[in-house]
């Protein structure tokens, strides 16, 4: 998932990284969330209606709130409103909630338009799998068209993603925000795990696995589904370093 900008936003977001860096710090921070979770989190969201469905609003302080749309590919941040008037006594607000421009809200919807059914699309990636509620977790996927040529040994295409450095983000993101509880307990290499590969010479995509797939086979039609493999065109394949407990060291 990335981020995108309108015209208008990424101006008014430039602005704001010369004229108030701490300021900017918070929407970095704000944004960060949000990729990560897009209807939840820092700055109290809020789905808007009306005019204005489809946006989601997040404060940046009193009175200062940044808004955007979101799917599964992308967040596109559509306005950043700062420098409202200071609360009143009564804590009715003092200003009128706008509407974006004709120019702006079409180039989101644009965006948005573009990615709309690309999710269906098969992916590579990295994967965990959870052998006590059967699911996949730590998942890090993109869709092949994303690529344009290999990026692994012998022509095939998969995400540059370590397993090591996405844990490594996961357990501190774990231990800051959730209470250190969740899924990522102890070394990143002693949970089964695999790494989805697409073969340019063969026209295929291979899963890479350890010999822990045979003993949970149900987590291969899982990768399936998560991954958006055609059935007829993927096959598991069995690599040491995928095994439970090997890793690079």
């Amino acid at each position: 998932m990335k981020i995108e900008f309108s015209p208008n936003a990424l101006k008014c977001f430039q602005t704001i990284k010369v004229t108030d860096p701490e300021k900017a710090e918070r929407i970095k921070k704000i944004l960060k969330d949000a990729l990560l979770h897009p209807e939840q989190g820092i700055g109290d969201p809020i789905a808007l209606d009306g005019k204005l469905k489809g946006l989601w609003q997040r404060k940046i302080s009193y009175n200062e709130f940044l808004y955007y749309v979101s799917d599964a590919e992308s967040l596109v941040v559509v306005a950043v409103k700062v420098n409202l008037p200071e609360e009143s006594s009564d804590k009715t607000p003092s200003f009128k909630l706008g509407e974006f421009s004709k120019d702006d809200y079409a180039s989101v919807m644009a965006l948005m338009a573009a990615n709309r059914g690309k999710d269906a699309e098969p992916k590579v990636g990295l994967f965990w799998y959870n052998r006590v509620n059967n699911s996949l977790f730590g998942v890090v996927s993109h869709r092949l068209s994303d690529y344009t040529k290999a990026n692994a040994s012998d022509g095939r295409i998969t995400c540059s993603e370590m397993h090591e450095d996405v844990w490594k983000k996961e357990y501190r993101k774990q231990k800051y925000q959730n209470n250190g509880q969740g899924p990522y307990i102890g070394a990143y290499q002693d949970k089964p795990r695999g790494r989805v590969f697409y073969n340019i010479n063969t026209d295929s995509f291979e899963v890479a696995v350890g010999k822990w797939l045979e003993e949970f086979p149900q987590a291969y039609q899982l990768v399936l589904e998560e991954f958006n493999l055609p059935p007829d065109k993927t096959k598991p394949m069995y690599a040491v370093h995928w095994d439970i407990g090997m890793s690079w060291r």
